[in-house]
């Protein structure tokens, strides 16, 4: 049995180097996944530091050309209200046709198909963002409970701009929970829909009765970490999704810190130093990613 985890890339270095940190204590492959285009169809540079590969990291650059859409005027916004249980196939697909940014998403979120090559049924696959990141330390209880149930999700403690900076409550499924998803090979193998239709319609709360959740927090989501310099840029690559373009701009983010709230996820923002974090926060530089008494 081995351990594979898959993830979509843009811009997260820092975030990434914790992961594979992190990861490095127990999954077997990290395959990274960086496309050459932004979600709205922009040309980017392959922007993964390389110096950050191991043996156990898989980084692919994917050339998008012919698989993105091309930039439409009119579109469909993700509304969290809208998008509940009872109407989430409707609104997925109609979302999909009508925006050519999550459209995009997709594409680049569903290469985990190219694990299907070299997983076997009893190994272990984890569908992830890079910025979810599994604490180590629950390997064994995740990998028994697994096997267990073939299909589950985690908790994870959900933080923005710095490590310690989390957040009250979230969109979706609490507790950042049906993001992240857990599975056997051969689940994954014989998974009768996309992962990112499962990543949505897991945030969307229609799953609660399909697969488990763990009950306890088996890890972090640290989003938009080092903000300025990896979280700005890749909010805009997601600016065709948002319709209120002024959430895209340093301004905001600035404004989100001060106020201790995520305006846009009507969700309040509370320091905290005393939560047991990542073991792997020890390996890597985090000099600027803690929130002091003194900003906060």
């Amino acid at each position: 049995m081995k351990v594979f985890e898959f993830c979509p890339f843009f811009n997260e270095n820092k975030v990434a180097e914790i992961k594979i940190k992190e990861d490095a204590h127990w999954v077997d492959s990290l395959c990274i996944l960086e496309a050459n285009k932004t979600f709205t169809g922009k040309d980017k540079p392959f922007n993964f530091d390389t110096s950050l590969l191991t043996s156990k990291v898989h980084y692919e650059k994917f050339d998008v050309t012919g698989k993105f859409r091309e930039i439409e005027e009119n579109k469909d916004y993700y509304n969290p209200e809208t998008c509940q249980a009872k109407n989430f196939d409707h609104w997925y697909w109609n979302l999909l046709s009508n925006n050519y940014a999550f459209f995009n998403e997709s594409v680049q979120r569903n290469m985990c198909t190219i694990l299907k090559e070299t997983i076997s049924d009893d190994d272990i696959i984890i569908l992830s963002d890079l910025d979810e990141i599994i604490d180590s330390r629950f390997a064994d209880r995740i990998i028994e409970e697994t096997k267990k149930h073939q299909a589950l999700t985690v908790k994870l403690h959900y933080t923005s701009f710095y490590l310690n900076l989390f957040l009250e409550s979230n969109h979706g499924a609490p507790n950042c929970s049906y993001r992240l998803f857990v599975m056997t090979g051969r689940y994954f193998k014989s998974m009768p829909f996309t992962s990112d239709f499962l990543r949505k319609k897991g945030i969307a709360e229609a799953m609660y009765d399909v697969l488990p959740c763990l009950d306890f927090f088996a890890g972090f989501h640290h989003s938009w970490v080092d903000h300025l310099n990896n979280g700005l840029p890749k909010l805009k690559a997601f600016d065709a999704n948002v319709k209120d373009k002024t959430i895209i701009t340093e301004e905001y983010l600035h404004k989100c810190i001060q106020d201790k709230r995520l305006h846009y996820l009507d969700a309040n923002l509370y320091m905290d130093d005393n939560k047991d974090f990542l073991a792997s926060l020890k390996e890597v530089n985090t000099n600027n990613l803690w929130l002091t008494e003194q900003e906060a």
